[in-house]
């Protein structure tokens, strides 16, 4: 009989189903979505100062902004970029900080801090920013009816958007393909000059036309009674159904008054196009609806499409709408893909079982107990606030694997021993893997958010795995009367099993000689390798240890010659994984095939112009069946993108890249713009002097001047030492490109002597060429926008401001005797790191990745010994897990510093534990060799698998020796090898079984290839770190273990 429970399992049974069905009533509050959308909390403050530049802009608004945010308290990061007439501060905050309390002190601080600020600085605005927040719409809907664009966008705003946004899930709702409508006051310029009225006449007239003026206060009889009620008498024009535009007053010259009719024109009419957004190339009234972050996004598209089917016969019978992108689709089909593969790896995992056991009872309770696990973990994720998204999915799917494990071991230990002993060693193991996982709250943050809901999952997915084996299995075995007792082995099978026993530890005998047992750790420790790439070239200060370093490794002879020898000799396959896996490595999330084309134009055009270029490449790219739809995207003049997505049957084939070698000639064909297409293969571009320059060095300081002068030294010196490597040196902010202006050069002397002022030619050039804003005011309901614009306005051009003479009074001028008009830059923007100024020297490197480094490290260090306290240079770092960050390494060194003090305190012992945490390094050379003998490509997938295999690979290990320690406790007085090897004939079928079963399971999320992002990766990491693994428990586990003296 099974050990009895002290609680019936009627009872324990009861339990479960009900914690089972409050797991299942949580589903639909669980929010769904393809990739992850955590970040942290962010504030965004944006500005603007007309004309002002980047640097006085920086000096009399940034920084004295930046000074009072960061009397903030939870700040982690303020970053700020000035430009020429505005600038933006992106505050980040630590995590768990009150973003509604802190967005409401910097409101406070900013309307405090406004009065200090200059004169024509507009008032901060103050925006909410996180990552992956409104990037991408979930639904878009056209629009169509026998109406002007702007009525369907009025009709839309006013009867559809405000039903659909009281949706919960959604975020916002913004319809596309009209501008309203504006009154434009076109002047005759000529006029204006005859009559010497300004513009600044036109605009203060219309402005008093639309003002209310308070006039004062007086008193007021009351009609009833003596006493008087004060009352404020203002002053406003009162127009109720048309505005009369020709009678506004400008101007009083001489006698007679010149009226408004008299200088301009009025017209109510379509405001220019600010933004494009097109599907398949059709002009169209677009409604697009973006999802709430952290919302369920499939449940919150379905709930806008049924409401959208219940206004379709509410609205108008000419207006009618239809749905033109559904991007929920999509990730509905790639979590219905991840759940078939989850499904089939179930499959194989009791298909496997089965073969083993032949018993389908034993199937049937592996059955339950996943799905036991599962819906109660449910509870978990939901108070945890759990996302389910690509990573999450990833979690169950190994989750299935490790709850199968526990179950296996409870249940085989139950079946042989009718106690429940080994629990010790599945909480072991359940420690070490979540102490393993729990080490990614310690990476960098871009890290993070990928895999912070891929370790809670599976750590609390674990964690109810330990419960349910403890009292859910036994509570089953008890209730389906499972035999207690396996069916005893064949005489056969016992002599094979003593055969191989006895074969077995002779072999280990001879490996456990001293010759070979350090043979086998050499080779061991060659094989993993030796970190000698990320010694330093010197150690800073002037203690013993230091000066013998700096002498020895640290000498220019033994660092140049020798050491690269060393690497590799010593450097095994952790130097193979360092130097070359990351060459072709990178980060990939989760998406269609998608083109991409990117079109922008040259300052002083307009995007008008750019989209007219746009319509060309959409007419090309809809002759072609194979695309499914096309979204065209302008912003400005500078600013266009198409996004092309693919019917299911091309997206694989070999037509995306066909295609984009097309459009590549037809972008040179079209010309006129930059173009760059990408998305599959090589990225295409054919911008001239903006391409990305392979080398950056980063220099900072606290004094802007100072810093650019150090930023030129640097660039001067980079082309003096580089043997002609480096031509062409820019520097930049790190972000922004920087732009030109026309500038006027006047000369002083020329103008004095034709008594000419720079205020008389400034009048004369926005007479001629001015366009901007007055004034706006409420009228039919809405805020009608008042803009002035001459007739000449987008007319004037370069030669026309040399060689057309101007009049100023009852005289000609020709602008190009008084002043010198060249194109210059304007400057660069200037950006800003917790308060410090960053600049970043970019240039193209002729030679290799090997060279290009040395070069930088010596201009490094060269520039470093002359600059001042305040002032650092560094190369350019980026995010994520590359062979320039050293951090990632550090934090396995404490996963497997954390195992190693679990299983001391478990197993009571400091030597155990040393040859337990041996099997990691074990697997990771076989994930070092996968990635590299295969050229896989190592995204986040490949990171999660190696902390993974930081708790899985020990599992094994801790099964055997505490089965080992058990027999020890009941045989005192028997030999210790035998009691060693008995152990390890009792739990090596269920450890070999778990292995290949988890093994057997990954092999769904090779099938798709590497265009699978994360779970190819992952798969293929975790395959071949647990084959390794095994050598590990069979090999140098028992070395380390087993003593000297073997009786057989």
């Amino acid at each position: 009989m099974y050990m009895k429970l002290k609680v019936p399992s009627f009872t324990v049974l009861a339990s479960f189903i009900c914690l089972c069905i409050i797991g299942v009533s949580m589903i639909p509050l669980l929010s769904v979505q393809l990739n992850p959308s955590k970040s942290l909390p962010s504030l965004s403050v944006s500005y603007s100062w007309q004309n002002a530049s980047a640097k006085v802009l920086e000096q009399e608004v940034t920084s004295k902004l930046e000074g009072i945010f960061n009397t903030v308290k939870g700040i982690k990061e303020i970053n700020s970029t000035t430009n020429k007439a505005n600038g933006s501060i992106n505050i980040k905050f630590k995590k768990n900080t009150d973003l509604d309390a802190v967005r409401f002190e910097i409101a406070n601080l900013i309307r405090q801090a406004y009065s200090e600020l200059p004169e024509g600085v507009s008032y901060p605005q103050l925006s909410i920013s996180g990552a992956n927040e409104n990037s991408s719409p979930i639904l878009t809907y056209s629009i169509h009816a026998n109406e002007s664009p702007y009525l369907i966008k009025k009709y839309a705003e006013n009867q559809l958007l405000p039903k659909l946004s009281t949706i919960k899930g959604v975020n916002k709702v913004s319809v596309y393909g009209a501008d309203p409508f504006d009154w434009v006051i076109k002047y005759d310029s000529d006029k204006l000059l005859q009559l010497s009225i300004s513009v600044n006449d036109i605009e203060n007239a219309v402005r008093q036309y639309f003002q209310t003026q308070q006039l004062g206060n007086g008193s007021l009889l009351s009609k009833n009674s003596t006493e008087t009620e004060q009352i404020s008498v203002v002053l406003s024009y009162k127009y109720e159904k048309e505005i009369d535009w020709d009678s506004i007053p400008i101007k009083k010259i001489g006698n007679r008054i010149i009226y408004l009719r008299d200088i301009a024109t009025v017209q109510f009419k379509e405001a220019p196009m600010q933004a494009y957004f097109r599907i398949n190339g059709k002009n169209s009234i677009n409604m697009v609806v973006y999802a709430e972050k952290g919302a369920n996004t499939i449940t919150v598209s379905n709930e806008v499409k049924e409401k959208i089917d219940n206004l379709k016969r509410e609205i108008k019978n000419e207006y009618s709408l239809k749905l033109t992108n559904d991007s929920s689709q999509y990730i509905s089909e790639e979590l219905q893909k991840i759940e078939e593969k989850m499904l089939l790896s179930l499959a194989i995992l009791f298909f496997l079982i089965l073969a083993t056991s032949r018993s389908l009872k034993y199937i049937l309770i592996l059955f339950l107990s996943i799905i036991a696990n599962l819906l109660i973990a449910i509870i978990f994720y939901y108070l945890f606030k759990v996302e389910l998204q690509l990573y999450s999915f990833a979690g169950i799917t190994i989750s299935f694997g490790i709850i199968i494990d526990n179950c296996i071991i409870m249940i085989d230990h139950l079946r042989n021993k009718g106690d429940k002993k080994v629990f010790l060693a599945i909480l072991a193991t359940t420690l070490t893997t979540t102490g393993a996982l729990l080490s990614t709250f310690l990476l960098d943050e871009s890290l993070q958010a990928n895999l912070t809901d891929f370790t809670l999952v599976i750590a609390v997915n674990i964690v109810v795995s330990l419960f349910v084996a403890l009292f859910f299995v036994p509570a089953l075995l008890e209730k389906m009367r499972v035999n207690q007792q396996k069916k005893p082995f064949s005489r056969k099978r016992k002599r094979r099993v003593i055969k191989f026993t006895n074969s077995y530890s002779k072999l280990i005998f001879i490996l456990k000689k001293p010759s070979f047992k350090w043979g086998f750790i050499v080779v061991l420790l060659l094989g993993f390798g030796l970190p000698l790439q990320f010694l330093p070239k010197e150690i800073k200060g002037d203690g013993f240890l230091e000066k013998a370093y700096n002498s020895t490794i640290g000498d220019e002879w033994f660092y140049d010659e020798i050491k690269p020898t060393l690497e590799k000799v010593l450097g095994g396959t952790f130097r193979l994984f360092t130097e070359n896996v990351y060459e072709s490595s990178h980060y990939s999330d989760p998406e269609r095939t998608t083109l991409r084309v990117s079109g922008s134009m040259p300052e002083g055009c307009t995007i008008e112009q750019l989209n007219e270029v746009i319509i060309k490449m959409e007419n090309y790219i809809s002759s072609f069946e194979e695309v499914e739809l096309f979204e065209t995207s302008i912003g400005s003049y500078k600013n266009s993108t198409i996004s092309i997505y693919f019917k299911k049957e091309n997206e694989f084939s070999g037509f995306p890249f066909k295609l984009k070698s097309l459009l590549e000639s037809k972008a040179i064909s079209l010309g006129g713009l930059d173009w760059s297409v990408s998305g599959v293969g090589q990225g295409f571009s054919n911008a001239l002097g903006s391409e990305y320059k392979n080398n950056r060095i980063i220099v900072e300081g606290y004094n802007y001047d100072k810093l650019y002068s150090y930023a030129e030294l640097l660039k001067t010196q980079l082309i003096a030492n580089s043997n002609s490597r480096i031509q062409e040196v820019e520097i930049t902010n790190g972000g922004n490109a920087n732009s030109n202006e026309y500038f006027l050069d006047f000369d002083a002397e020329k103008m004095a002597m034709a008594g000419v002022y720079q205020t008389g030619l400034y009048s004369y050039l926005k007479n001629q060429a001015h366009a901007g804003g007055i004034t706006s005011f409420i009228y039919n309901n809405e805020l009608q926008q008042v803009k002035l614009v001459s007739d000449q306005y987008q007319k004037v051009n370069v030669w026309d401001l040399k060689h057309v003479p101007i009049t100023i009074g009852n005289n000609q001028y020709k602008l190009d005797q008084m002043a010198d008009i060249e194109k210059r830059n304007s400057g660069n923007p200037i950006s800003k790191f917790n308060q410090q100024y960053r600049l970043t020297v970019e240039y193209n490197f002729i030679g290799d990745a090997q060279l290009a480094q040395k070069v930088r490290e010596d201009n490094i260090a060269e520039l470093t010994t002359k600059l001042p306290i305040g002032y650092k240079i560094s190369e350019k770092s980026y995010d994520g897990w590359d062979k320039k960050n050293n951090q990632q390494y550090y934090f396995i060194l404490v996963v497997i510093l954390i195992i190693f003090f679990i299983c001391s305190i478990l197993l009571e012992s400091l030597e155990q534990p040393f040859a337990i945490i041996s099997m990691i390094p074990i697997s990771f050379i076989g994930v070092f060799l996968t990635f590299y003998l295969f050229d896989f490509n190592f995204d986040q997938g490949g990171y999660a698998s190696f902390i993974l295999l930081c708790g899985i690979s020990v599992n094994a290990a801790l099964y055997i020796i505490n089965d080992y320690n058990n027999l020890r406790k009941e045989y005192p007085l028997r030999n210790s090898q035998l009691i060693y090897f008995k152990a390890f004939n009792y739990k090596i079928i269920p450890v070999m079984l778990t292995v290949i079963s988890t093994m057997a399971g990954l092999i769904p999320f090779v099938w798709g290839g590497q265009n699978e992002a994360f779970w190819f990766s992952f798969a293929a990491g975790s395959i071949g770190g647990l084959l390794f693994s095994l050598l590990g428990i069979f090999i140098y586990l028992p070395m380390f273990i087993v003593e000297k003296d073997i009786r057989t």
